[in-house]
């Protein structure tokens, strides 16, 4: 970092001469001519070392050009000889947050606010440094002090919405944001900013718009850039993205000290619309490139962690999942037991509590690495879903079951164990891709015998539909998608789908007539030990990814899946291609076809199903 210049081998000049020059340095500067502003700067400096302008007005420039080191001991030398300049102190603030001394930056405003704890300058930069800090209660108590003092302030309206959105306060953080853009129509930091809580809220039909406007008003915009992508890849169009992304990350490179952080977000964002069309080695790729510039970034090391799954390297999959509690929302929230993690390798008569974690799906898929924990001695209990237990009751006899609430039993935290895991630490290895569930034969036979009648006909089980709040759209078919089914015979049609209403089956009798068959005695939503029978007790089990498809495969049934469209959703179970994986032998993955006229899963598995017909 460099020091102010000497100034004493340069003569004094005239006050009138000293005016001039700095006024010309501001014009320079406020035209974005940084070199000229800079050279005319150093020259007052030279010929009248006391002119605090010049220096406040230096250090401003060389932190707006990146120079941060440079512009960090010249505010520092000044401030040593004038520390009573509240402007001094704004800049020196300034500097330190962009140098990201967040603790020094804090330290800089309050100086500042203690000489002029009115002055809007002063209160704005003292809340940018609270927020810097993550500080959001302060930083939004002066956001709001000046904006009783400068109810018009954009900025500052801006960043109050940044603070209440990192408070949980979204509906006070649009309120926000609505003011400022009311205030800075023309601000393409305003547009994207509302956007973004749009986009927060799912909404991005109102986001759209509003990142749209942005880069009307300045096209490279690399934060609209990167939030429109975002959208635009949420909304099942991630090839548009793609483009957009590029540009950021072209744009953020040849700033990459200015733009550090969005450019690992360009990267990381490109990796997802990638990663979300399928594209998983270059995605895999990007993840990395990001996380060499952002390696603690959770949100990143997660994708990363399902694209190497999807991608079948386990190895470095299973590591980069640990980063899962890490994410802003976790995938379910962390238990706080009264053990220790359990961690060490000898657990032979340890007495462990395994917790379940997200949903029954991803449950089913990792208590595929439970059976090698029971081989090694362990004595498990296992706290889960009270909708498992009665079919993991009948699967693992020498496991014992805790239901899971929202908050922990008191019957169990009475026990004694040596330690816990979350079931999703229990994955290291690629997975054993053996059948972990056991139906009741007999019930299934009795199913088996019901449904078939006197016919020969085969039994397939449907499923079509996902409730899953997130991704279920992604996944569901409508049950217009099912009519290339309808014309093959010598098959009878389950129903296996969990909360089907009374206007989707009389839709399927409608195309299935006799054929379609509804189990009054079976509640597939809420007794999967049920469903599972009924599962043994088909010949096939059609579905698309719900619980449905991951019980018929934990069971080692044969099941085929219709796999969700390239650019909706992927699911790393699924693998990146080809009709198998290996989670489930049994399983033959159905995909969308390429080419002119794609073929749809369900018209591949209607040729398919007139061969097992025959």
């Amino acid at each position: 970092m460099s020091t102010p210049p000497p100034s004493e081998t340069v003569p004094a000049a005239s006050a009138q001469t000293v005016l001039q020059n700095l006024q010309a340095g501001l014009e320079a500067h406020r035209r974005g001519d940084l070199s000229t502003a800079e050279r005319l700067y150093r020259l007052v400096l030279q010929t009248a070392p006391d002119t605090l302008d010049a220096y406040n007005l230096l250090g401003r420039l060389l932190v707006q050009g990146g120079r941060v080191g440079d512009a960090i001991p010249l505010l520092r030398h000044v401030l040593d000889r004038n520390p009573g300049q509240s402007a001094l102190w704004i800049s020196y603030a300034e500097a330190l947050l962009a140098y990201g001394a967040h603790e020094a930056a804090r330290e800089a405003a309050e100086k500042a606010r203690q000489l002029a704890p009115k002055d809007p300058d002063v209160l704005y930069i003292w809340a940018e440094t609270q927020r810097a800090a993550s500080a959001w209660v302060a930083a939004a108590d002066g956001y709001r002090r000046l904006l009783a003092v400068r109810p018009d302030h954009a900025g500052a309206w801006l960043q109050l919405a940044s603070c209440l959105q990192a408070m949980g306060d979204l509906t006070g953080a649009k309120l926000a944001a609505e003011r400022a853009l009311r205030h800075a129509p023309q601000a393409p930091e305003c547009h994207n900013n509302l956007g973004s809580l749009y986009a927060a809220g799912e909404d991005h039909s109102a986001a759209l718009p509003h990142f749209e406007r942005a880069l009307s008003l300045r096209p490279n915009y690399p934060a609209a850039l990167i939030n429109k992508a975002a959208s635009l890849r949420e909304t099942a169009r991630a090839a548009e993205a793609i483009p957009l992304l590029e540009q950021a990350i072209t744009l953020t490179q040849s700033h990459p000290q200015a733009h550090a952080q969005a450019h690992a977000q360009a990267l990381a964002g490109l990796a997802q619309a990638r990663h979300s069309l399928g594209q998983i080695d270059e995605a895999r790729q990007l993840y990395r490139d990001a996380l060499a510039r952002e390696p603690n970034n959770a949100e990143t090391q997660w994708n990363y962690a399902l694209a190497s799954l999807t991608a079948g390297d386990f190895a470095a999959g299973w590591q980069a999942y640990a980063w899962r509690w890490r994410k802003a929302v976790p995938p379910l929230p962390h238990r706080a037991w009264p053990w220790p993690v359990w961690t060490e390798n000898d657990i032979a008569g340890k007495r462990l509590l395994i917790w379940g974690e997200q949903g029954l799906g991803d449950r089913l898929l990792l208590l595929q690495f439970l059976p090698a924990l029971i081989e090694d001695g362990a004595k498990i209990t296992l706290e889960t879903d009270p909708r498992l237990i009665p079919l993991l009751q009948r699967s693992f006899a020498d496991v014992d079951f805790a239901p899971e609430g929202t908050y922990a039993a008191p019957e169990l935290l009475q026990r004694q164990f040596d330690g816990h895991r979350p079931l999703g630490d229990l994955a290291v290895t690629a997975p054993p891709g053996k059948p972990i569930l056991r139906a009741d034969p007999v019930r299934a036979r009795a199913l088996a015998d019901t449904y078939r009648g006197d016919s020969r006909d085969r039994l397939v089980g449907l499923s079509w539909r996902s409730a899953n709040p997130t991704l279920g759209a992604a996944k569901s078919l409508r049950i217009a998608d099912l009519a290339p089914l309808v014309a093959i015979a010598g098959l009878r049609f389950v129903c296996l789908q969990y909360g089907a209403t009374a206007e989707e089956h009389a839709a399927l009798r409608s195309l299935f007539g006799e054929r379609y068959i509804v189990d009054p005695g079976i509640d597939a939503q809420n007794d999967l030990a049920g469903l599972a029978d009924q599962i043994a007790a088909l010949d096939l089990t059609v579905t698309v990814s719900s619980i449905t498809a991951h019980l018929a495969g934990a069971l080692g049934r044969p099941v085929w899946l219709l796999a969700p469209p390239a650019g909706r959703s992927l699911f790393f179970y699924l693998m990146a291609a080809g009709e198998g994986t290996p989670w489930y032998p049994g399983m033959r993955i159905f995909r969308h076809g390429h080419g002119e006229a794609p073929e749809s899963p369900v018209q591949a598995v209607a040729k398919a199903l007139q061969s097992l017909a025959k």
